[in-house]
């Protein structure tokens, strides 16, 4: 069962308080049947860092808030197309294993952060209080909404324009955000394998072999599952994984080692 499942075929288990949980009382604040089981979603005013606090917390936290945000920059150029509802579906089922079940519940959360007039940059500041101390989560949140936007082929001048300020708003460094966007770069060059590798053409062999070891400890399943994320973005990790050995082979090859 995945963590949408998780999170309403068991009861909703937290309150979840914020702009994120004005989406969910708005999406799913009625009976709803997941897989045979019915959950009524309590929208509250508890936030995250308080007592009972918990890693799926953390996990299911994530999932909404990149699909509140996956939908506000999907509207960003100021339509969301059918293309784009059908890129997200696919991206739901094909990156993220997510059953048919799940996936409506997922279009519902979608459909209420797309029409609330709650802006991006509200979800934004609340996930970066759920992911304090873990930029490299973040950093995965951005990987995630450059890979959504450009499910369809093309990635308009607004939505790329939104998500850097929606990285901006979690507190990532320029930096930060071409490392995370550069991670599905479909001309990747090796300047974007350096960037992957959070390196640049100045760093020694030894530094870019320290940062290769590092990233690959990060993607490790464990530390995925374990980090504010979980079981549903392990197909994302993997991905994320080949890119970085495809960056570092490509590095490796032009430096001789």
């Amino acid at each position: 069962m995945g963590l949408l499942g998780t999170l309403l075929g068991g009861g909703m288990g937290f309150m979840l308080g914020g702009p994120l949980g004005a989406i969910i009382g708005g999406a799913l604040g009625s009976n709803i049947n997941i897989n045979g089981s019915a959950a009524r979603v309590h929208p509250g005013a508890r936030t995250y860092g308080s007592p009972g606090y918990n890693p799926l917390h953390a996990q299911q936290t994530f999932l909404i808030a990149m699909i509140s945000l996956a939908a506000k920059v999907a509207k960003a150029d100021g339509t969301v197309s059918p293309a784009e509802v059908q890129s997200f579906d696919n991206f739901l089922r094909m990156q993220l294993n997510m059953g048919g079940a799940e996936r409506k519940v997922a279009a519902r959360i979608f459909n209420e952060a797309r029409d609330s007039e709650i802006p991006a940059e509200e979800f934004a500041r609340q996930i970066r209080q759920v992911l304090l101390g873990q930029p490299d989560r973040m950093r995965d949140l951005i990987s995630l909404l450059m890979s959504i936007a450009m499910a369809d082929g093309h990635l308009h001048p607004a939505e790329e324009q939104l998500i850097k300020t929606i990285a901006t708003t979690m507190g990532l460094t320029k930096r930060d955000y071409d490392e995370a966007a550069a991670m599905f770069n479909p001309h990747a060059d090796l300047d974007a394998s350096y960037t992957v590798l959070g390196m640049t053409a100045a760093a020694s062999d030894d530094e870019v072999k320290k940062s290769y070891r590092a990233l690959a400890k990060e993607y490790h399943p464990d530390v995925v599952r374990n980090k504010g994320m979980g079981e549903d973005f392990q197909k994302f990790a993997a991905e994320k994984m080949r890119a970085v050995n495809s960056a570092y082979d490509a590095v490796r090859h032009e430096r001789g080692f």
